[in-house]
């Protein structure tokens, strides 16, 4: 099975979780800076409306696949890859080998509400799991920098966010190269709900995305064709 996948125009990793903590590992050693973002089925939908989603995905050095569906829809759906993706292993790993290596972590999210369910969210992944700083983008008074120096002033080692697309994705273009930590992980909003808990609200709402995503490849298969 090939390790990248293409979707929408974007190429997406399929590697295990195994093989992507080769590559964590990789990064947490380095001094460059990173970006993992973790791929949903909103932000390849968005992607085709804005540019700014697309080219971030294109200059991450990793891209988690976030959800199931993407997989089933690229065609690609093995047993224990969608086991690992239910089950948030990559994530769950992560936060295990951040903890152990006691590297200083840095939380953004778009909002407090949104910060506090992080907060929840990383805290069931990982007991004993603790951030040294955090921010709420909409704190921001329009001055972009106060995110940048909030981030630097903290020095982390690394970053995590649960900002939406695509303000995460025009913040990470315009200021990936004044932010201090080695390591940016976009959660890709993947976060809120324990693993295997299924709502009616939230089965419904995958649904929907999962049929508005498979439209949009359709579109996309067929404009291909015209131009080829």
């Amino acid at each position: 099975m090939g390790k990248k996948i293409e979707i929408l125009g974007i190429g997406v990793d399929n590697y295990t979780v195994r093989e992507a903590l080769l590559r964590l590992d990789t990064y947490l050693g380095s001094t460059a800076f990173n970006i993992i973002e973790t791929v949903t089925m909103k932000q390849l939908i968005l992607a085709g409306e804005n540019p700014e989603i697309k080219d971030c995905l294109m200059q991450a050095d990793l891209c988690v696949i976030g959800e199931r569906e993407i997989l089933s829809e690229a065609g690609c759906a093995s047993a224990q890859r969608l086991r690992e993706i239910r089950n948030q292993d990559f994530l769950r790993e992560l936060l295990r080998r951040v903890s152990r290596s006691k590297k200083r972590v840095f939380l953004i999210a778009s909002a407090d509400v949104d910060l506090e369910r992080m907060r929840a969210f990383l805290a069931e992944a990982c007991p004993g799991f603790a951030s040294i700083g955090e921010y709420a983008a909409e704190s921001c008074d329009g001055d972009i920098d106060d995110i940048v120096n909030e981030i630097n002033g903290a020095t982390p080692d690394i970053v995590i966010s649960g900002m939406e697309s695509p303000r995460e994705e025009e913040f990470l273009l315009s200021n990936r190269e004044k932010i201090g930590a080695s390591l940016w992980y976009g959660l890709g909003c993947g976060y809120g709900e324990k693993p295997g808990v299924a709502k009616v609200g939230g089965i419904l709402k995958s649904l929907a995305l999962r049929g508005r995503l498979r439209h949009s490849v359709t579109k996309y298969q067929n404009e291909m064709k015209e131009r080829s």
